[in-house]
């Protein structure tokens, strides 16, 4: 299997104000932050020289916004790259999620019952992860979202899905997942 590297979009208005972007189709903060400024640096180091097996992304504006960012303006764009569907939670804020499901999100996000089923969410990232897996040489490099990256690093580490949310990725940091080792670095 190629290591995957995978970038999360940077910062949206929709992130500055904590609400549930999901399947929405939310543009990056314009201008960036300082915060996405020094990961887009720290990145572009990381990725310097770096040849990758293949370039994915998400098709939503926020991940190819970033992709562009870091210099690749013409990534494969995979429909199981977007995002989790948050159903009729989708614009509303995360605080509005927790208060109608204490504690779900965190502990026991299978059991929400949201836009999309656990499961099908799960079987997109793991048809990913699948995809990756056939190829061999350089890694993968994959531009997506947090949710989807925290099934992601649970389904390579070879653990519950139901626990991804262990995992808390900021926006525009750089997760390296290698067979059964998932390796997080934040800038």
């Amino acid at each position: 299997m190629a290591d995957l590297w995978f970038i999360r979009h940077f910062r949206t208005p929709w992130n500055a104000n904590g609400r549930l972007q999901g399947r929405r189709d939310i543009a990056l903060d314009d201008p960036l932050g300082p915060s996405d400024l020094a990961a887009l640096a720290a990145n572009a180091e990381a990725l310097a020289g770096q040849s990758f097996s293949a370039v994915w992304c998400s098709p939503l504006r926020r991940a190819r916004q970033t992709a562009a960012l870091h210099g690749f303006e013409a990534p494969e764009i995979l429909a199981d790259l977007t995002e989790i569907d948050f159903g009729d939670f989708e614009g509303r804020l995360w605080r509005e999620l927790e208060a109608a499901h204490p504690g779900l999100w965190h502990e026991a996000p299978h059991l929400l019952s949201l836009g999309e089923s656990f499961e099908a969410f799960t079987a997109r990232v793991a048809r990913v992860l699948d995809q990756a897996t056939r190829l061999s040489g350089p890694p993968v490099l994959v531009f997506g979202h947090g949710a989807w990256a925290g099934c992601l690093a649970s389904l390579a580490e070879g653990r519950d899905p139901a626990g991804m949310n262990r995992l808390a990725l900021k926006n525009g940091a750089l997760l390296r997942l290698s067979p059964g080792l998932a390796r997080v670095t934040q800038h």
